[in-house]
């Protein structure tokens, strides 16, 4: 199933494996002139492989679709923001949507694994298998000094990005937030907004991933970033119980408030609704709104952005559906 839906995780929202790949011999995608032939033959090694993993994709040569879906494929986390310029870009998307594969990005291959929760294990050994099938019938450019090679030096050893999306709503109201940031920033971890590097935390969502990929195992990655995501999951339920010691009356009103005026706005901005459905998915993880919600707020976050709600509507009518959508599932 994919990430968002039915995904009622108030602090670990999802987790998303990475790995970065390029074919032996062949210029990374910037340095060629026609990507066809590279990415065609990643997409045979996938689709006509022999494992029961070529029955499971759906190929989309982004080319061909529309900028709205191409807008919605990156809003649902499925696509990066980089795979929405230029040409010869394609992605082969699993038929649950918790995988993707992203051809001509930045480098040859993107592979990417997305799931809801904390699955740092679950989602890497998933990956993995999928990249010992694809390597099966194509050559990967490595270097025994300097592991695989890719297009970004900051990408070169393990090609691994492991991240997970916490919602970190208590550390922000507590202002701690800034200091949990330049804690994990000293200790080699990236914290990032919701779409990725060079985006806000709208909804109190921090994407927090390895920044170091050569050097180190991928085991040792992996279990570097548990720990840390640990910490400061522990560190927001501190926080969330300060705020219910301190001053429980002024929070639950907070709260009340944020819900009520999702369930009666007529009109609301996309960064405003994030904000409110971050303190009512607060409020039913401590308990003080009723879970009742039709749809879950990491779900509304999603389907209430612009593409989802029609990207061809003018501003003012898009936070009207926007308002109309929230009223009608929460």
């Amino acid at each position: 199933m994919i990430w968002y839906e039915n995904n009622d995780n108030d602090i670990a929202v999802s987790t998303r494996i990475r790995l970065a790949r390029n074919l032996d011999g062949t210029p990374f995608p910037n340095a060629l002139k026609d990507t066809g032939e590279a990415a065609d033959k990643i997409k045979n090694a996938i689709l006509k492989s022999n494992s029961t993993l070529g029955k499971d994709f759906q190929f989309i040569n982004l080319d061909s679709v529309s900028g709205d879906e191409k807008q919605s494929l990156a809003e649902e986390h499925l696509i990066s923001p980089q795979m929405l310029d230029g040409t010869g870009k394609s992605v082969l998307i699993n038929k649950d949507r918790t995988m993707s594969i992203m051809l001509m990005e930045e480098d040859h291959i993107r592979l990417q694994i997305i799931k809801d929760g904390l699955v740092i294990d679950e989602a890497y050994s998933l990956a993995d298998k999928v990249d010992d099938v694809i390597e099966e019938s194509v050559a990967y450019a490595f270097d025994e000094e300097f592991g695989y090679l890719t297009a970004c030096p900051t990408n070169a050893g393990t090609g691994l990005r492991a991240s997970v999306m916490l919602h970190l709503p208590a550390l922000t109201m507590t202002e701690s937030i800034g200091r949990v940031i330049s804690s994990a920033s000293n200790v080699g971890i990236a914290v990032r907004g919701l779409y990725g590097e060079g985006t806000r935390a709208y909804g109190n969502l921090y994407q927090f991933s390895n920044q170091i990929t050569m050097g180190l195992s991928e085991r040792e990655i992996l279990d570097k970033l548990k720990n840390i995501v640990n910490q400061i999951i522990e560190m927001e339920k501190k926080a969330r119980s300060a705020l219910m010691e301190q001053n429980r009356d002024a929070l639950e009103d907070k709260l009340y408030r944020s819900y009520g005026t999702l369930k009666y706005a007529r009109s609301i901005s996309s960064a405003e609704a994030k904000s409110l459905l971050s303190e009512v998915l607060l409020g039913l993880g401590l308990g003080i709104l009723p879970k009742d919600v039709k749809l879950t707020p990491i779900e509304c976050m999603v389907k209430t952005a612009p593409s989802f709600i029609g990207a061809k509507l003018t501003p003012a009518e898009r936070d009207r559906k926007r308002a109309e959508f929230i009223r009608n599932n929460i």
